[in-house]
């Protein structure tokens, strides 16, 4: 990464702290975990305050950065959540009402590929690398499947 370049800013959800850190710390230096939330319904309710640039009045995880003042390229779903999980916080951020191209995508586990059991140290550095490809290619411009209009596979 160039040194220069700002970090571009995520937020990533999932079931256990013990793998959300060393997620978020895999992820740097070139992007920033912002906030981790614990669950999927954590998720839908602070991604909004977020997407406004200002601190949920309540979080349900002290893990990230808590720097608000840029909005998120995307919001990483872990595995424990499934398509409805994945849906709820997909519509929480459409009804934020943000400009077309400006809400983050959202990147959901696809569960098809063999993976670590959690909490393993190796199931978290096999999520940073899914997650860097996904995010690194999405930033070259490259279009990935997904199940649904602003959700793509990882």
């Amino acid at each position: 990464m160039n040194m220069s370049k700002k970090p571009i800013p995520v937020v990533v959800c999932g079931k256990a702290e013990i793998v959300g850190k060393p997620v978020a710390e895999g992820l740097k230096p070139d992007y920033e975990v912002v906030l981790f939330c614990l669950g999927a319904q954590a998720t839908a309710n602070e991604v909004p305050y977020i997407l406004e640039g200002v601190a949920p009045p309540s979080q349900s995880s002290q893990v990230g950065t808590g720097n608000f003042g840029a909005r998120p390229a995307a919001v990483v779903m872990g595995a424990a959540w499934d398509a409805a999980d994945v849906s709820r916080v997909a519509a929480a951020i459409r009804g934020v009402g943000l400009p077309a191209g400006a809400a983050p995508v959202v990147l959901q586990n696809d569960t098809s590929v063999p993976a670590p059991q959690p909490p393993a140290p190796a199931y978290a550095e096999q999520l940073v690398r899914r997650i860097r490809v996904a995010l690194d290619r999405l930033g070259r411009g490259d279009v990935l499947d997904g199940p649904e209009d602003g959700v793509v596979w990882y």
